[in-house]
């Protein structure tokens, strides 16, 4: 079984249906819970979906479902959680920071824990073409500074480390990561005050939103539309959950199906004719 995030996306591109999976109601936008680009890998299939957030797993819904192996790859759970998940089922946990295993190591670390390894590396290289057919697709994007952000509140916005699966992605893309971006932070975002939004100098900025009403309240404000990226129509709001999801969450799934949506959006922008 599976919680978090991208876990549940590399065992189904792997050919295997987890007994239990994460609850992704909240990014699906319908009541379904399952990712559009799972659904089709199911096959008919109905994983118990199980909610996890934060400080809150839910051990005896895991119990119950008698899993041979736990995946948590891509998540936040705590060493003191990953040993009592362990007393489940033998448990695989995020090799490096908590959200931020890149896609590359999602299916590393999955791929051998299902004893699929080779299966995993194909992928990997299918991917990886995948990218680098769409970048030589796009050669708009070579050139232009980039960075994403969100906004969660309307008085500040939150940017995305360069260390971001989301921000790597657009590198990968073509794009040259903006040196105005922090590079530091507690987490994968930094917190930046209104008054110096202006100094996030790009000329693509990507962003999401906690709500519409956040979105209209920032993008209204005057500070908020002196970003260059702003002025130069280079902007890029995300308001489809699953689009969000799958851009926050890149994994070997969820990128065939985001690409298609987003590459026109990236080109308009690194052209200057965002709509937005």
């Amino acid at each position: 079984m599976t919680i978090g995030w991208g876990s549940q996306d590399v065992a189904l591109a792997l050919g295997v249906v987890p007994v239990g999976m994460q609850d992704m109601s909240g990014d699906t936008g319908d009541n379904t819970g399952i990712l559009p680009w799972d659904t089709a890998k199911l096959g008919g299939a109905k994983p118990t979906l199980l909610k996890y957030v934060s400080d809150e797993v839910p051990y005896e819904q895991i119990a119950a479902l008698h899993p041979d192996l736990i995946l948590a790859v891509d998540s936040g759970i705590t060493a003191k959680q990953q040993a009592q998940l362990s007393h489940l089922a033998p448990t695989v946990g995020y090799p490096g920071k908590p959200w931020l295993t890149s896609w590359q190591d999602q299916l590393e670390v999955v791929g051998k824990a299902l004893g699929r390894s080779t299966k995993a590396a194909a992928l990997e290289k299918s991917t990886d073409k995948l990218i680098s057919d769409a970048k030589a697709a796009h050669p708009e994007f070579a050139g232009r500074t980039v960075a994403f952000g969100s906004g969660t509140a309307a008085d500040n916005y939150n940017l995305y480390l360069s260390t971001d699966s989301r921000v790597e992605l657009l590198h990968e893309l073509g794009f040259t990561i903006s040196p105005s971006l922090p590079s530091t932070a507690a987490s994968f975002s930094a917190q930046v005050s209104l008054e110096k939004l202006d100094s996030i100098d790009s000329d693509v900025l990507v962003s999401w939103y906690l709500s519409s009403s956040v979105q209209k309240q920032l993008e209204s404000n005057a500070l908020f539309q002196r970003m260059p990226a702003v002025k130069r129509k280079g902007y890029v709001p995300l308001t489809d959950p699953a689009m969000v999801y799958a851009t926050s969450a890149v994994s070997v799934l969820s990128l065939p199906w985001m690409l298609d949506r987003y590459l026109p959006l990236l080109s308009a922008a690194a052209n200057g004719k965002a709509s937005s």
